[in-house]
């Protein structure tokens, strides 16, 4: 068959556009919750944004509402010394990741037991559907900071019913056992069989210590391990490669949000046909590739780099079946991001080792 001419006949679907402009059901909410929005898809450190009194959780907070991708969406959130949130619940899903300091949540249901569980700087857990749940911050003289991403986006636009999403007594056992004591102590199971390694677990109380496996194919000693944690439809990933290498350019689908958590250096982000834009990071900062953009992340740093990426749910993956991901072999034209490579590593005093 011959070639045939590739175009785009537009970017927002007219029935998508007739939807947004008619309820825009998320964006009023974001609205309503009076606090900064910071839109784009990166933040320097999610340690240092500016956050502001976010009524409806009893603490300081800002929404990361990142490339327009409407599968997911992120926040940080601020509680200051010796004080917590508000109780609440919700009919969607949240992964988060302790950014700095201590404390402890609690889970309950309406008829069931509260169960209770501690965590600090590196912690990763994910709040069950629907549960009640507050965060206390262990410490009366330092705050708490941490980065989260919800399912919030098409909950809402599917309901558009706040009663219904936020003050709902439905129970998901078979999601969270308020009877059982040992809940957030289940042992971690590593599943190696499955490519690039799954731990299924309820909670994670250090991702830096989490067990990895080789996954070359995206770089030189480059590791990773996927996460399925407390049940829940969205994941997060691991990944780990050595000073003086990147992970090879790749793209996939909406709503991965990258927590970096070791190291520095930065990220070249770019869609067909335009040229790439770049992103230094450190501990802290948040990246957020928009769907089929390549990025690529080069570690400049003096020790291994390590993120934790955080994924919309699975069920919200192209294709239904993940869609895949792409990934770009290195060859001739990448001279010029090679010799930059060298240069940044170079002020560090790295070598390069790829």
């Amino acid at each position: 068959m011959t070639e045939r001419k590739i175009i785009k006949e537009y970017d927002v679907h007219s029935y998508t556009q007739y939807m947004w402009d008619k309820f825009s059901a998320y964006d009023s909410w974001v609205k309503d919750q009076g606090i900064p929005v910071l839109s784009g898809s990166f933040v320097a450190d999610a340690r240092e944004v500016e956050v502001d009194d976010w009524e409806q959780r009893g603490a300081k907070g800002a929404l990361l509402s990142f490339s327009d991708q409407r599968v997911a969406d992120g926040y940080v959130l601020e509680i200051s010394p010796a004080s917590s949130t508000k109780p609440r619940k919700q009919l969607y899903e949240e992964l988060i990741v302790i950014l700095e300091g201590r404390g402890s949540t609690e889970l309950w249901y309406e008829e069931g037991q509260k169960r209770a569980f501690e965590w600090q700087r590196g912690s990763v857990f994910s709040v069950p559907i629907n549960a009640s749940h507050r965060h206390l911050n262990g410490s009366g003289k330092d705050r708490v900071r941490y980065v989260a991403l919800t399912s919030a986006p098409p909950i809402i636009e599917v309901f558009r019913n706040h009663e219904f999403i936020f003050e709902n007594d439905f129970v998901f056992p078979e999601r969270f056992d308020a009877r059982n004591p040992e809940f957030f102590d289940k042992e971690p199971e590593y599943l190696t069989e499955y490519y690039g390694g799954i731990l299924d677990t309820n909670f994670i109380s250090d991702i830096r210590k989490v067990n990895l496996v080789p996954r070359e194919a995206r770089g030189k000693g480059n590791k990773n391990m996927y996460i399925h944690i407390a049940g829940a439809t969205m994941f997060a990933h691991v990944s780990r490669f050595p000073v003086g290498t990147y992970k090879k350019a790749h793209r996939h689908g909406p709503g991965a949000h990258i927590v970096m958590l070791d190291s520095t250096g930065y990220t070249m982000m770019w869609k067909d046909g335009e040229e790439p834009t770049r992103y230094d990071w450190a501990e802290g900062s948040v990246i957020s590739p928009p769907a089929g953009y390549w990025h690529q992340h080069y570690n400049t740093g003096t020790e291994p780099c390590k993120f934790v990426a955080l994924h919309a749910s699975f069920a919200l993956a192209s294709g239904g079946k993940g869609g895949g991901v792409e990934q770009l072999e290195a060859d001739a034209s990448d001279a010029e991001l090679r010799e930059l490579y060298i240069a940044e590593c170079a002020k560090n005093g790295v070598e390069v080792a790829v």
